[in-house]
């Protein structure tokens, strides 16, 4: 994805039609690349607003890095054979130096 206004404005006319959320895939932004677009990602969720995405993220450091970027509730699309890491992540139970038990969230 060279260009994410394009893919903004298609995403904006899909929620302005009543689409509940815009599936972002991750081939070309952090997979099948050498560095990760993540300047893409920022794009992505400035322009349609972080809440209406779900980020596809194929692996463990890619978890980490939305949760430690957009915090715990980022939606992210995993496998389901991956679901109980991701929520260990994203309670601060279970990961990376940079996020095991540093992760905090709080609902009232």
């Amino acid at each position: 994805l060279r260009n994410p206004r394009h893919a903004i404005e298609e995403a904006r006319r899909h929620l302005d039609a009543g689409a509940y959320r815009i599936m972002v895939e991750s081939e070309g932004i952090t997979e099948q690349v050498r560095e990760w677009r993540t300047d893409v990602i920022a794009e992505i969720a400035s322009g349609i607003g972080i809440e209406n995405a779900v980020f596809e993220a194929a692996d463990p450091e890619v978890f980490a890095w939305y949760i430690k970027t957009f915090g715990p509730e980022v939606n992210l699309f995993v496998d389901h054979s991956q679901v109980l890491e991701l929520e260990a992540m994203r309670t601060g139970i279970w990961g990376t130096n940079e996020l095991f038990g540093r992760v905090r969230t709080w609902k009232g």
